[in-house]
């Protein structure tokens, strides 16, 4: 007589490999997603993050696509690529111009940077007391 709700039960495969397309009009840099950006994502993140506060809109045909909206995500993702590369570039130059300088003490001799003893400490087993642990 009644029916109850109708409980719909997902395969792992098709959790996998149901997409829908949409278009982001915010930044989610926590997903890697920028705006203006035309991708596929699951129905599940597009619901529960993307589509919430108008943060993404589904794409059902390619006219539905602000193509404005996608040049400009181009652009941004064209200068998001030149950026780690030029500080990348500015790296290798500073490393270059900067050879490792020798610090000179009062008489003029250099001095050697100190590495902290961690192996050669001569600290042995028979020095460190734990208790409980017999060795």
């Amino acid at each position: 007589m009644f029916k109850l709700g109708a409980s719909r039960s997902y395969s792992a495969l098709s959790k996998r490999t149901n997409k829908v397309k949409v278009q982001l009009l915010k930044d989610f840099p926590k997903f890697q997603l920028y705006k203006g950006q035309v991708t596929s994502v699951s129905p599940s993140l597009m619901r529960n993050y993307l589509h919430s506060n108008n943060g993404a809109r589904y794409v059902l045909a390619d006219k539905d696509i602000d193509q404005q909206l996608q040049a400009e995500a181009v652009q941004l993702a064209a200068l998001r690529v030149r950026e780690p590369a030029k500080k990348d570039q500015e790296n290798i130059v500073i490393s270059e111009q900067a050879p490792e300088e020798k610090k000179f003490n009062e008489r003029g001799t250099a001095e050697e940077k100190k590495q902290p003893k961690l192996f050669n400490s001569g600290i042995t087993l028979k020095d460190v007391k734990i208790p409980g642990l017999e060795i």
